[in-house]
C-alpha cells in the first residue's frame, strides 16, 4: 500500500488511506480471510503465570498478551536478564548484552477462535519465522485462562490484569511525519494498558532461532544490532504516570515514556489523528470512544 506519491502533501496522504477499504487481516498461510471478532472473554491483557513443557517449568519470565477483538501483542522477557544499567541505546551493549537480548520473544498480529481453539497468525515476530504454527486450546475460568498446545507440547497459565478491562483498540502507524513509517508500527491498547510494536523494515531469514541466526551467519555488528532493534514495551496509560513503560524487549525505554504529542483522535471510520496531525493511524480495532 502506497500512502505518499512524489509530491504529494500529507493532507492527500490522508485522502489515499480514506478510500481503500482497509481490512484487519491481510492473510496468512493458513487462512485467507479475516477471521471473526475473537469471543469477550479474551479481551484485556494477560499475564502468564506459569510454563511448562517436556523440560522446563517457568514462573519468572515477564509476559504479556495483550487482545483486542482482532489483534494481539506479546511480550516475552526471559527470566535472567543481565545488568543493564548505564545503558542508553542498542550501540552501548556490549557482545554478552546482545547476546541475551537475541533471546527475547514477542509478536504481533491477528487472532483467531474457533470454539476452544486459537491461532495467533503473526503479522511481525522478534524471532525469525521457522514454519511452525501458533495453536492452543482454551480453558477460561473467570479471570484466569489455561492454555494447552495442539501442535506443540506445552501448558500454560494466564492471569488477566484488571486495569486492563474496558475498551479495546488496535491502530497501525500509516503516516509519520508526511511519509509512510520506515518500520511497520502497532499500538494495541486495552483498558488501562497498552503493547506498542516497532518492527523491522524487513524480516529476518528463516531459522530456529534468532540466536542460531547469529551463531550461523556471524553476521557484521551494525547488521546485529538492526535485527535487534525491535521496540516490544507494555505499560499503563493511566495513572501517576501515563503512557509509561513497564517492560521492554529494548531495557533503556523501560521507566520512560511513550514519545506522543498530544491524544490520538478518531478522524472519521478508518483514520485516527495524533496530536500534532504528523501521524496518522490506520485503526484496526476501536471501542474506546472518541479520544484515547
Amino acid at each position: 500500500m502506497t500512502l505518499c506519491r512524489t509530491g504529494s502533501t500529507l493532507a492527500d496522504a490522508l485522502r489515499d488511506l480514506s478510500r481503500q477499504r482497509l481490512a484487519p487481516f491481510a492473510g496468512s498461510p493458513d487462512t485467507a480471510v479475516s477471521p471473526a471478532p475473537v469471543p469477550s472473554t479474551y479481551l484485556g491483557v494477560w499475564r502468564r503465570s506459569l510454563l511448562e513443557t517436556a523440560g522446563q517449568r517457568d514462573e519468572r519470565s515477564h509476559v504479556f498478551w495483550l487482545q483486542t477483538p482482532h489483534w494481539h501483542a506479546d511480550l516475552r522477557i526471559p527470566a535472567g536478564r543481565p545488568d543493564f544499567s548505564g545503558v542508553g541505546c542498542l550501540a552501548e551493549c556490549d557482545d554478552a548484552q546482545l547476546a541475551w537480548l537475541a533471546r527475547q520473544q514477542g509478536f504481533c498480529g491477528v487472532t483467531q477462535v474457533d470454539g476452544d481453539r486459537c491461532t495467533w497468525h503473526r503479522q511481525m515476530d522478534f524471532q525469525p519465522a521457522n514454519g511452525s504454527r501458533d495453536i492452543g486450546r482454551m480453558a477460561f475460568d473467570g479471570e484466569r485462562v489455561t492454555e494447552t498446545g495442539i501442535e506443540a507440547d506445552y501448558l500454560e497459565i494466564w492471569e488477566r490484569l484488571p486495569p486492563s478491562r474496558g475498551g479495546t483498540a488496535a491502530l497501525e502507524l500509516a503516516v509519520a511525519a508526511g511519509e509512510p513509517p520506515a518500520r511497520p508500527t502497532w499500538l494495541l491498547v486495552a483498558g488501562d494498558c497498552f503493547i506498542y510494536v516497532r518492527g523491522r523494515a524487513q524480516p529476518l531469514p528463516a531459522t530456529t532461532d534468532l540466536s542460531h541466526l547469529v551463531a550461523w551467519t556471524q553476521p557484521a555488528r551494525s547488521q546485529l544490532l538492526d535485527w535487534l532493534d525491535v521496540e516490544i514495551s507494555f505499560g499503563y496509560r493511566k495513572g501517576p504516570n501515563p503512557w509509561r513503560i513497564e517492560h521492554s524487549t529494548l531495557p533503556f525505554r523501560e521507566e520512560t515514556f511513550l514519545t506522543r504529542p498530544g491524544a490520538i483522535q478518531r478522524l472519521g471510520y478508518q483514520i485516527a489523528v495524533e496530536g500534532s496531525n504528523e501521524r496518522r493511524w490506520r485503526i484496526l480495532d476501536w471501542s474506546l470512544g472518541a479520544a484515547l
